[in-house]
């Protein structure tokens, strides 16, 4: 199994050099713990993680329980609405991430299916003449007796609510984001390689950030030639650009995880 946070590590230590990390990364305490744990928690954890989870991450449905919902009290302003039913979904429920998004709300999918084929399901209840036809064509095409579906909503410390707010329980079945772990495990392997330039990305906009004004002053940089370190730090200048077009790069490939294309091809398949 590849590990997306190694080839990450590889990729940062063959295209930056030591002492430049050293110098970004160890400065400033502690120094009990590593340059790459440093740049995990400073950079990968805080910065790419957080970017490619509102981009990406694994999707998962989550089918509500009753057991997990709630009547909200919030007062107005906390952004949960008041008197609708909240649902704090457990860790073992989401695979023990945090949630990032919640994309949209249906019935399980045996009972979406029957549910939403009017035309079948009134000529199964009615007479099959010319009128009850014509009525469940219509009926087929304008939506007419199918069944609105709540948007999702996801508030802090892993809770779903649902807008407008639900009076009653519902089994909805929700379809949302999960973040990524500490260490990106279940990432397709068709998402690694941008992910690996991402995070060498966002190393280099860091060290430009923390050492382009240190150097102009001339600081001591741990003992590196002045000049050498200016010039490597000052190719940095555009990490930024290309970090935000590798997100873009990022969502692209996301198109190629097999979940992803699945739920494509169902909405496809609905849709017709």
């Amino acid at each position: 199994m590849i590990s997306a946070l190694d080839r990450a590590f590889s990729e940062i230590h063959a295209n930056i050099p030591p002492e430049i990390l050293e110098t970004a990364f160890m400065s400033d305490g502690p120094h009990n713990v590593s340059v790459d744990e440093k740049i995990r928690q400073e950079v990968i954890l805080k910065r790419v993680r957080d970017d490619i989870s509102v981009r990406g991450g694994k999707l998962k449905y989550i089918t509500l329980r009753a057991e997990w919902g709630h009547f909200s009290s919030a007062p107005l302003g906390s952004g949960v609405s008041p008197g609708g039913m909240t649902f704090l979904i457990p860790p073992e429920a989401r695979e023990f991430r945090d949630i990032s998004a919640a994309l949209e709300t249906s019935f399980p999918y045996q009972l979406s299916a029957s549910q939403n084929s009017v035309l079948t399901n009134f000529c199964a209840r009615n007479s099959t003449n010319l009128t009850s036809l014509a009525q469940a064509a219509l009926q087929s095409q304008t939506g007419g007796v199918q069944i609105t579906y709540p948007s999702p909503v996801v508030y802090e410390g892993n809770v779903l609510g649902f807008n407008p707010p639900q009076s009653a329980f519902s089994p909805w079945q929700v379809l949302v984001r999960l973040r990524y772990d500490d260490n990106f495990s279940g990432m397709d392997v068709s998402l690694i390689r941008p992910f690996v330039i991402l995070c060498r990305e966002a190393v280099r906009n860091y060290i430009y950030i923390n050492l382009i004004m240190k150097i102009e002053s001339n600081a001591v940089m741990r003992g590196a030639d002045i000049g050498a370190m200016k010039d490597i730090v000052s190719s940095y200048s555009d990490a930024n650009e290309k970090y935000e077009e590798g997100l873009l790069q990022l969502g692209g490939a996301e198109f190629f995880d097999p979940v992803r294309q699945r739920n494509l091809l169902i909405k496809m398949v609905q849709a017709i």
